[in-house]
């Protein structure tokens, strides 16, 4: 095998472990606060994009409505969401993150958060760059090979 060959191995195997790693974090941070692996990523959804729908939040993840709904209701039971009508189409209920809950989150991943910081300490602005847009290509793929499992799916 060439080199170039053993190096996509080892990127690709990196990533798979990578991902696996980072869904432990987040487990392991879900457990702390009574969550578990889908409300932990409703959470970092909405914090990440919202205000977001309901309906938003059932495309991105796949789900149907009525669980994307029972989850909602766990998660402002909970106090980690609100839900509000829009000002503009009173039709339509927006999904805020309660930003009283973000403290502690924030010390749940503080740990991770610590490590991650001194890792890109050593990297240049050229770096970071190339690395940003490999990450963003990478999300890109797969938001399109969602689509398409999706849509193949639905045949």
């Amino acid at each position: 095998m060439s080199r170039r060959g053993e190096l996509l191995g080892e990127l690709t195997l990196a990533l798979r472990e990578l991902r696996g790693r980072l869904f432990q974090v987040n487990q392991s941070v879900g457990e702390h606060i009574g969550l578990g692996s889908t409300e932990m990523e409703f959470i970092d959804a909405i914090a990440r994009v919202g205000p977001v729908t309901p309906g938003w939040l059932a495309t991105a993840s796949g789900l149907s409505p009525a669980t994307v709904t029972g989850i909602l209701d766990r998660l402002e039971k909970d106090a980690w969401i609100r839900r509000e009508r829009d000002v503009e189409d009173r039709r339509k209920v927006l999904v805020h993150v309660k930003t009283d809950r973000v403290p502690e989150l924030f010390r749940l991943y503080s740990p991770m958060l610590g490590r991650y910081a001194d890792i890109l300490k050593k990297y240049s602005e050229k770096d970071l760059e190339l690395l940003l847009k490999f990450l963003r290509q990478v999300r890109d793929a797969g938001d399109e090979a969602v689509g398409e499992i999706r849509e193949g799916a639905a045949r």
